[in-house]
């Protein structure tokens, strides 16, 4: 499932300028690749990636001090732009972005332009791309431009620090995260690109891979799989952090990438469909280990209890993002807490509020938790019923 293109031996020049990277002289060899942790409510995402630099120390501000990371096309400097559809880059799927050969030493960051044109190529429909980044919704072709209010001028910089070392291979994902990337501001129909990216280590990766069935033994494809840490300390907001993300393809199949070992609450949801869930599952190092996680979902159309509907309205007095998560308790051997069925954000709220609506299992005993926050203010609703094909409506979040 997970498919590391092959590296092509090719390097641009070694950087000048007021550098500091230290280190003990010599060279080595930095791979990019890019991934997506996927959005089930888009059909596709497409970004333009201009050029990816490296800082090699000293001033931001001098150019001389960043260093252009050139792509495999052409294996030299200028970056040959490239517009990618990030949901063809989910369960570990990665496509290479560059190689260059760069001063051994430790690197503090690196930093992103999105593109402001297009490549010459199509889409997965075959129509040329209008725009540098857009979307396309689930059921059209139409291509829905992105605005990005930021990052074209600057480049987004990711702010983690890695090391080359000499006459070795340095190879880092940048992992698009798709979900929060892509805002749709209210009520407009238009989108917004914020892009949130991660930084991560090729050789450090760990895995957590499996499949979700249905209750007759087929595979379910589209299902929502996280992986969920609980953490009985933290802020009602921080109680359940999502590590990462997939959606199951065509085999019911996922994949989950981590940076720790874990353990880790593994979660997968569809809409219409039962939740399921397993506890304490650790990562593995390689997608060999033949460790799987299985998963299974009944589907709710016609089986029961059925499902039902929470919603209700979030208002912010200044404007702002709001984010809602649904979590229920984990139950079962080596659980604890709870874990997140499902959340949603609601971007570009005003004082006079906007309406959220999400679909649930039935529980008509007190059960599910809805976390609502927005900056640095949280607001929770506990024991919230779901009643079959009816709406519960919680009363408003207001902040």
């Amino acid at each position: 499932m997970i498919c590391f293109l092959t590296l092509f031996v090719g390097c641009g020049s070694g950087g000048g300028g007021d550098s500091s990277t230290g280190g003990s002289g010599g060279t080595g060899t930095l791979a990019l690749s890019l991934t997506d942790a996927p959005s089930a409510d888009l059909a596709a995402i497409y970004v333009t990636i201009e050029r990816v630099e490296v800082h090699l120390g000293g001033y931001e501000n001098n150019p001389n001090n960043w260093q252009e990371i050139p792509p495999l096309e052409s294996g030299v400097s200028p970056f040959v732009k490239k517009t990618y559809n990030l949901l063809e880059l989910t369960n570990g799927v990665l496509e290479q972005l560059g190689l260059t050969e760069l001063r051994a030493g430790f690197y503090t960051q690196m930093r992103l332009f999105i593109g402001t044109e297009p490549d010459e190529g199509v889409n997965r429909f075959g129509d040329p791309h209008k725009y540098a980044n857009y979307v396309i919704e689930s059921g059209t072709t139409e291509q829905i431009p992105m605005k990005v209010p930021s990052g074209t001028q600057t480049g987004i910089k990711l702010v983690k620090g890695f090391s080359v070392e000499k006459d070795r291979l340095t190879e880092l994902i940048l992992d698009f995260d798709a979900a929060k990337s892509v805002h749709k501001a209210g009520n407009s129909g238009k989108y917004i690109l914020q892009p949130t990216i991660k930084v991560l280590d090729a050789i450090a990766l760990h895995f957590i891979e499996g499949a979700v069935f249905d209750d007759n033994d087929n595979p379910l494809q589209g299902v929502l799989v996280t992986a969920q840490k609980y953490n009985s300390s933290a802020t009602d907001k921080d109680k359940v952090v999502v590590e990462a993300t997939s959606i199951t393809d065509a085999n019911g199949e996922f994949l989950l990438l981590l940076r720790q070992l874990g353990p880790y609450n593994v979660v997968a949801y569809k809409n219409t469909y039962s939740f399921d869930y397993k506890c304490g599952v650790d990562a593995v190092i390689d997608t060999m280990s033949g460790v799987t996680t299985e998963l299974r979902l009944l589907d709710l159309e016609t089986e029961p209890p059925g499902y039902g509907y929470v919603g209700g309205n979030v208002a912010v007095k200044d404007g702002g993002d709001v984010t809602i998560s649904f979590r229920a308790p984990a139950e079962g051997q080596n659980c604890e807490g709870k874990i997140e069925v499902k959340s949603e954000t609601i971007y570009d709220v005003d004082a006079l509020g906007s309406p959220y609506e999400e679909i649930l299992p039935v529980s008509e005993e007190p059960y599910y938790e809805v976390v609502a926050w927005s900056g640095v203010t949280t607001d929770v609703r506990s024991g919230v019923t779901v009643q079959s094909e009816k709406t519960t409506v919680l009363e408003d979040f207001n902040f």
